[in-house]
This record gives C-alpha cells, structure tokens and sequence, in this order.
C-alpha cells in the first residue's frame, strides 16, 4: 500500500503523515513538498492513494490531480484545503477526485475517508484482476440474467459465437439457441436459478453467422453479497465432431421424450 502526501506546509504534512501511520503501520507513506520531490515521486511504478492540499505555493491541487490520474489513472486523490469554492470542487471531481475535505475539521475525517479510498481502489484492482483472469481462461464464459438477457462475456466466448462484445451483450440468450433446444436450455437455467450446479453436458449453439457449433457446457450459479442468484454463468468449451453427433442424437432424443406417444391404428386380423 502506497501513499502520497503533498503538501507544503510542514506542520500539517507531519501531522497528515503521524495519522496514517498509526492508521496504516504497514503502508508506505511518501511526501512531496515542492516540484523536484513531486516529479520524482511521480516515476514510481504506482500508487493507490494521493493527499494535496490545494493552494500550494508551486502548484495548485487541480493541476496536481490532473497528473496524478494522467499517471495512475486508478489512484484515488483526497483533496485537503482550508480554501477553495464551489467551482473548485466541481472542477476536481470533473477530473476524478475521490473526496474533498476542509480544514481543520478535515483532519478529523482523513484518516476514516483515507481507509474508505483505498478499500475501494482495492476492490477496482480485484475486479480489475478477476476480469483478466476470466479473459485468459480458453472456456467461453457468458452470463444471464433472470430475464434471459446476456449481460457478460469473455474473449473465448466472443471467439467462440463470433459476436463483439458490443452485439451480444444485452441481447436474448436465444440468439444462441438452436430452436429445438431453448425449451432444455430454459429448464436447465431454471435449474441453476434455483441453486443448483447443472454438470457438464453436451449441446448445440449457434453462432453470429448462423452455423450450429456442437459444445460442452456447464451452468453455475451466480450469487450476490447477501446469498441470491441473479445470473448464471454458462461455460461452454467446444467439442469435437465424433462428440458432435452425440449432442445431435441427445437434441434428438430429448424431443422424442417431450413428444406424446403416437397412436397406431388396429392391426387387422389375417386368417390362416
């Protein structure tokens, strides 16, 4: 965890620096108080939580938080004044300040709005690491909602289907149904919903350009903080051709199980 202090007025950067490290004993806690120490605090490989002042007698904090973010796109940046208007607040929230505050009683408040920044730049980086995880896994992952709505997919997906993320995302999961399997894929999503992995089995999609593609899927629930399903994430792996008329022949066999028996006429008696 790295912090950054600007400021150039000794006794409050000291006193910014006591209350974070006593917040924050584990954390790396630099200060920059003119534009020498400030440039070369901006080589760093990173940070995750910025503090200015914003009069400050070689820079102002608006132009320190423009290059903060042009260099840590990510860093959260507290802004600390004794000064400043409306239209200064406006304009640093314009450019992504995570939080403004006044002193003297901003003091008071840092050290709880400091934890609250980077908690929430922790939880960007674990979103962000999640994202790339799912991104570089060779399954075709898509999600859906209780709507039947696709609302994310992978790059192995995208590959997978043929669609952009942008003409697939939001879109009805029965754009990769083939017709005769939406009634089996809707019971197997009401499965998921309900809580309950669905294994891997084999089915037919359809891709962007129409062609049936024969896959292996599996559907896992998805559950919120407080334990709810809202989506369902399907894992789809494609499989090959001998497997392909397998999948055909369950499609086959499916319906054959959901169509009512057929009625066949009397055989007519032969005589001998």
């Amino acid at each position: 965890m790295d912090l950054l202090i600007v400021e150039d007025n000794p006794m409050d950067r000291m006193l910014i620096q006591a209350m974070l490290r006593r917040a924050f004993p584990s954390a790396r806690i630099l200060a920059a108080d003119g534009p020498l120490q400030f440039n070369e605090r901006l080589k760093c490989d990173g940070c995750d939580l910025v503090i200015t002042d914003y009069w400050l007698g070689w820079i102002d904090g608006l132009s320190v938080l423009q290059r903060v973010r042009e260099r840590w796109p990510r860093t959260r940046v507290i802004m600390l004044t004794g000064n400043g208007g409306e239209e200064v607040v406006a304009s640093a929230f314009k450019y992504g300040l995570y939080r403004y505050l006044l002193k003297p009683d901003g003091f008071d408040e840092l050290v709880a709005a400091a934890a609250a920044a980077m908690e929430s730049k922790r939880r960007e980086d674990f979103h962000e690491l999640m994202a790339m995880i799912v991104n570089s896994l060779p399954e075709g992952i898509h999600s859906v909602d209780a709507a039947g709505i696709i609302t994310a997919t992978n790059a192995a997906a995208r590959q997978i289907y043929g669609y952009e993320d942008t003409e697939i995302v939001g879109r009805t999961i029965e754009i990769l149904l083939p017709a005769a399997r939406r009634d089996e894929i809707r019971r197997l999503h009401e499965r998921a919903f309900g809580g309950e992995v669905v294994p891997r089995f084999p089915t037919l999609q359809v891709r962007g350009d129409g062609a049936e593609i024969a896959v292996a899927m599996t559907i896992l629930p998805l559950r919120d903080g407080d334990g709810t399903v809202s989506s369902v994430a399907c894992i789809t792996t494609p499989i090959a051709n001998a497997i392909r008329e397998e999948a055909g022949s369950s499609a086959r066999q499916q319906d054959r199980q959901e169509r009512p028996p057929r009625s066949h006429p009397p055989r007519l008696a032969t005589s001998t």
